[in-house]
């Protein structure tokens, strides 16, 4: 394994404390009965974990990717809610009224999937 240069540690430790912010938001929005809301600060928490997942299996400072081969492969790393929810319009359907019971799934998937992309992260840069 190659260094990680630390340009890229940063960028993806601010990636995953971003994700990180918007999942305790968007909680705090599902805990006042806001389920668009909640939604909307979901769908980035798991745009940005799943770049975090491509970085760590094609590190970007060793090769690079173009942008449509990028966007397909962070479209890939999506858990199931959110892969379905992806094939939408997705401006559509993030700016619809959510109730509050339909959107849990979701921001349950999206806790565990950013959690896992966290312990990834810990374990990746461990081993670097």
């Amino acid at each position: 394994m190659t260094a990680i240069p630390t340009r890229w540690r940063t960028t993806i430790r601010d990636q995953l404390g971003n994700a990180l912010q918007r999942m305790a938001s968007a909680a705090r929005y599902l805990d006042t009965g806001d389920g668009s809301r909640a939604l909307q600060e979901a769908y980035p928490a798991i745009v940005a974990s799943a770049t975090i997942r491509v970085w760590l299996s094609a590190p970007p400072w060793s090769s690079v990717m173009g942008p449509e081969e990028m966007h397909r492969r962070v479209r890939q790393e999506f858990p199931g809610l959110f892969a379905a929810l992806a094939e939408l319009d997705v401006q559509q359907a993030l700016t619809s009224p959510w109730r509050t019971k339909d959107v849990r799934p979701y921001i349950q998937e999206a806790q565990q999937f950013v959690a896992e992309t966290e312990q990834k992260v810990d374990e990746w840069l461990e081993q670097a």
